[in-house]
Formats: structure tokens, C-alpha cells, sequence
């Protein structure tokens, strides 16, 4: 709490007046954090056109801040790594990857009705997309090259090919 209060330049007193304990503060970042993602995505998803853009436009957004992110990273890998332990830091934070899967799996649904991609299972899609996209996060912290900036296209593009969108790479495709 120390730390905390430091950081956001207040007294150790006045940090008790707002939250009881350090797991009340942990679950109102957790809720800061999503509030931010949600304003961030639908602001990224804002600006395209077609449900493919859409849905591109979400996964490059997921890159970028779940993975490029190095504080964004190291928080939810953190968040993580107390849900293991907190019945209530696993529940807010299920919550939150509840709402991520929903948003690609309608994303995702809106490119196949509109015959931008093929998925003939766009649930095992979607769950086998969100899985690669967290274990690039995982990785990152021993593969670091996983997360350095150049590596944003290239992620993004094997995401995408998950979700059933061909990709075109210099040099090849990838369905």
C-alpha cells in the first residue's frame, strides 16, 4: 500500500480512506482497466467500415495493448497470477475475458454472414484465437522478441488466419 500510495502521489491515510485493503485496490485497477479496454476497442473498432475491418481492427487493438504493452502486459499477467489465489480477482477478471470472447465471437460471426471469411466453427475459433493471443503474452516474458514492436503485423496476421481470414504475407498467403 505503501508503493501505491507513492505512485499515485497520495498519503498511505488518504489511500485507507478510499479502500479498505490492497484487494480492494487491485479490483478497482481491474475495473479501470476494462472500462479503458472497452472505450479503447469500440474507438479502434469506430473507425472501420466492413465487419472484417472490424474484426481486424479489434485484434490489432488486442495486439497492441495486451502485448506491446509492456505495463498493459505486465498487469494482466499479474492479475492473473493473483487469481490463482482470489476467488474475486478470478471472478472480475472472467468477466472480463466473458465480454472479450462475446465481442470477437460477434465480430467474428458478423465477417462470416458477410462472406468475408470462412469458419465452419467460429466458437472454437474464437477460443483457440484468445488462447494463442494469451500465451503470446506468457511467452513474451521469456521470448521477448514476441513483444517488440516490429511484431505487431505479423501476430495480428496469425490471429486473423485463426479466425478463418486469409492473410496475404509478403512472399505467401495464409488461410
Amino acid at each position: 500500500m505503501d508503493d501505491i500510495a507513492t505512485a499515485a502521489g497520495v498519503t498511505k491515510g488518504s489511500l485507507y480512506w478510499h479502500y479498505s485493503s490492497k484487494k480492494e485496490v487491485i479490483l478497482a485497477a481491474c475495473n479501470y482497466y476494462y472500462e479503458e479496454w472497452r472505450r479503447n476497442i469500440s474507438e479502434a473498432m469506430d473507425r472501420a467500415e466492413t465487419p472484417i475491418d472490424k474484426l481486424r481492427a479489434a485484434t490489432e487493438f488486442s495486439v497492441r495493448s495486451c502485448l506491446l504493452d509492456n505495463a498493459n502486459r505486465i498487469f494482466t499477467t499479474e492479475v492473473i497470477a493473483l487469481a490463482l489465489y482470489d476467488s474475486d480477482v478470478r471472478a472480475i477478471w472472467a468477466a472480463f475475458l466473458d465480454e472479450t470472447e462475446r465481442l470477437f465471437l460477434g465480430l467474428t460471426h458478423r465477417a462470416v454472414g458477410a462472406g468475408e471469411i470462412e469458419c465452419d466453427d467460429v466458437d472454437r475459433a474464437v477460443e483457440v484465437m484468445m488462447a494463442a493471443m494469451e500465451g503470446a503474452k506468457q511467452l513474451a516474458l521469456f521470448r521477448p522478441f514476441l513483444s517488440a514492436p516490429g511484431s505487431a503485423d505479423r501476430l495480428t496476421n496469425e490471429l486473423m488466419s485463426l479466425l478463418g481470414a486469409e492473410v496475404t504475407v509478403p512472399g505467401r498467403v495464409i488461410s
